[in-house]
């Protein structure tokens, strides 16, 4: 694959349905630009490109007979797999070659998994139980964690990282984990500094070379993207996600959230239903 580097160009937010995701997207036909970092690349039948904490997708530019498929899901669905590799080179490797072209045995395999995934997804929308929507459900996020393994797992042995390169890389890839772990009780920056044994100044650096976000702009983020699944799928009062949230009050939850959402709770939530 053909890689262009780009010339510092800068976006203030990269695309919004692949923030806080994890997964791959697969070129089927037709070709593509897309803007990963700073690098642009070409994608044309059988590229894919992942999607995780430390790669930041600006804009893709395709043609007119373009056509992927996607398997990008909420980062929870992901999690143990990212929380397995943390202390690895895999999450750097990755972010360093972001796209690729699969083997055409690969690109099969791909198809038939996000094959598998739209007949459970027909599944769960014919389906009444509840019971069985869950167990569906499950079953999709497992193909989508067995798929993404099963696309890296050739292309990360062809790379070598230097060590300090590794370090900084798994600081940053730490950080996110744990701010899906504890976003709810911690949501200041020196703690999660703390708990990687840094100077706030040092971790911040770390984590903006590392990720395109300052620590207390992922903080926002993702509390403020588990807010508005609360919002979207529970019947939870705005007082009892703020109970949940670890806000001191309503009114302090209500203007955290109409600051990085733009509306209030209230009408995001009559906004998504």
């Amino acid at each position: 694959m053909n890689t262009i580097t780009g010339e510092n160009i800068k976006s203030c937010e990269p695309l919004y349905e692949y923030w806080n995701k994890g997964g791959f997207v697969l070129c089927t036909a037709g070709e593509a630009e897309i803007r990963i970092n700073d690098n642009i690349y070409h994608l044309a039948k059988g590229s894919v490109f992942i999607v995780t904490p430390l790669i930041q997708i600006y804009e893709i530019n395709p043609s007119a007979d373009f056509e992927r498929i996607s398997l990008v899901n909420d980062l929870k669905v992901f999690y143990p797999v990212f929380k397995l590799i943390a202390d690895t080179g895999i999450p750097l490797k990755v972010s360093q070659s972001p796209c690729w072209q699969l083997s055409d045995e690969e690109f099969i395999f791909a198809k038939s998994q996000y094959s598998r995934i739209e007949d459970k997804l027909g599944k769960i929308a014919a389906s009444t139980s509840t019971e069985e929507q869950v167990i569906l459900t499950h079953l999709i996020n497992l193909i989508c964690v067995e798929t993404m393994l099963e696309v890296v797992s050739n292309h990360i042995s062809k790379f070598d990282t230097p060590f300090e390169s590794i370090r900084n890389s798994n600081v940053a890839y730490r950080f996110i984990l744990s701010l899906h772990e504890n976003y709810h009780t911690e949501r200041t920056v020196s703690w999660y500094a703390s708990q990687a044994n840094l100077s706030t100044g040092h971790f911040s650096a770390i984590i903006r070379e590392a990720t395109g976000k300052s620590p207390s702009e992922w903080i926002s983020s993702v509390t403020t993207t588990y807010a508005k699944l609360l919002l979207e799928q529970t019947d939870k009062s705005i007082k009892e996600i703020a109970n949940e949230l670890n806000f001191p009050e309503q009114f302090t939850f209500r203007k955290y959230f109409k600051k990085y959402a733009g509306m209030s709770p209230t009408d995001y939530r009559n906004e998504s239903r």
